[in-house]
């Protein structure tokens, strides 16, 4: 049973995906007498946490209960409160908040590591972003079976099916903030926002990286209202007419010193994590990917494979640039995963 409340508590955490970055995804089980009493989970950044929303909601005696969460607690809410045992899922990631010891020598039994995978993949992005101060970078394309992006005319409508398309989406969700290049900005002129039915709906903040700010008046990512939001990257020697064009657009404007002669990704995510920008999701294009892979900041690789063949040696390919010149140098991923979503294979993997 010790693995079915975990699993409840971590779907508890999941209801608030999009709306707690920086803070962690919590859900919390309250069991009794091999009774759940009470539930909750972390709702909104700057919200009650999850265990402070739970006891809201109990008019039983809670003496003697055991309490289920995903990511360890703080230890004032607890030792207090009559909970005895804690069944926790993953450590605090920022080990000077660590309260185990403390919870012990105060007489609560604790428990550490149920379904501990699960539990830290969920809370990955808050992981990294705890210990570095910088977003947690995933890079998410979709190609064919022969490895192509779009066609050579440029043509990518669409590549995947709805399904994918639908799992495009719930990481828009789930991250603080989207990227694509001005390139992709110019060809498909995309929206770059959440569209899911059936749920409550977080729109990422648009980052368009474009050095000079080379950025149709008609582009979609200059439409901004208070849910959807873009931030221009661009170099430190934008023309001024352009900076003044972008502003008045109503969207924000961070200029960055170029380093030979481009906008370095890690200054990028440096600038991005001073604003507390938590999760950084890339979309493309090409080159843009090329340059992250490059600079070493990309953390999670996810792939669609679509069952289409295009061909063409001026096809465009996932990752643009220079490449490697010898195989031993390839990036290879980790902790490889793949699932079947429509006709298409989602691949995922850590850098």
């Amino acid at each position: 049973m010790k693995e079915f409340y975990m699993k409840r508590a971590i779907e508890l955490a999941e209801k608030a995906v999009g709306f707690v970055n920086p803070d962690p995804l919590v859900g919390v089980v309250l069991v009794k007498d091999n009774r759940v009493i009470g539930e909750g989970y972390h709702k909104e950044y700057g919200a009650p946490s999850a265990i402070e929303e739970m006891l809201s909601t109990i008019k039983e005696d809670i003496y003697g209960s055991e309490l289920y969460i995903n990511l360890e607690p703080e230890f004032d809410i607890i030792v207090n409160s009559g909970i005895k045992k804690l069944y926790i899922g993953m450590l605090n990631p920022d080990k000077t908040k660590s309260n185990i010891e403390k919870f012990i020598s105060s007489g609560i039994e604790v428990n550490v590591g149920i379904l501990k995978e699960e539990c830290e993949e969920l809370n990955e992005i808050y992981k990294h972003y705890t210990l570095f101060k910088t977003p947690f970078v995933f890079t998410k394309w979709a190609m064919t079976l022969d490895g192509k992006l779009a066609t050579k005319t440029g043509d990518s409508k669409w590549i995947s099916g709805e399904e994918s398309l639908r799992f495009v989406h719930h990481l828009r969700q789930r991250v603080a903030a989207i990227m694509v290049g001005e390139n992709t900005v110019r060809q498909d002129n995309p929206m770059l926002t959440t569209r899911l039915e059936g749920v409550q709906i977080s729109n990422p903040l648009r980052v368009i990286l474009s050095k000079y700010g080379d950025i149709s008046p008609e582009a979609n990512v200059l439409k901004v209202d208070s849910d959807t939001k873009t931030l221009i990257i661009s170099s430190i020697n934008i023309p001024e007419d352009k900076e003044k064009f972008l502003v008045n657009k109503g969207v924000q404007l961070i200029k960055i010193k170029e380093k030979n002669n481009r906008i370095e990704f890690k200054d990028i995510v440096k600038a991005l994590g001073e604003m507390k920008i938590d999760s950084l999701y890339i979309e493309g294009g090409s080159s843009v990917l090329a340059s992250a892979f490059e600079s070493g900041i990309v953390n999670k690789v996810y792939a669609a494979i679509a069952p289409k063949i295009i061909g063409g040696k001026d096809a465009i390919t996932p990752v643009g640039g220079i490449g490697i010149e010898r195989m031993k140098d390839a990036i290879v991923l980790k902790n490889v995963k793949h699932e079947i979503v429509g006709n298409d294979v989602i691949f995922k993997g850590y850098i």
